[in-house]
């Protein structure tokens, strides 16, 4: 069964549009099925839409990288 916690490891994929066959049919029919998953990928979106609002010339240069890295070592 696809379960909730991989539904929310694959949320990133699914934002750069890199999941593909039986695993992104498996991800919309869970976020069609579970509101829970549905307001969590929500609350990300929202995270995500306020990040991009923040002046990049007060970020460290490595932020992106080293936010998008930290996201990829939780799925380890």
């Amino acid at each position: 069964m696809f379960s909730c916690r991989d539904a929310t490891e694959l949320m990133t994929d699914e934002g750069e549009g890199a999941l593909r066959g039986g695993r992104r049919a498996l991800f919309r029919l869970h976020m069609f099925i579970c509101g829970h998953c549905r307001a969590f990928r929500r609350q990300v979106g929202d995270a995500v839409t306020l990040a991009k609002e923040i002046p990049t010339d007060e970020l460290p240069p490595d932020a992106e990288h080293r936010l998008v890295e930290a996201f990829r070592a939780r799925r380890r």
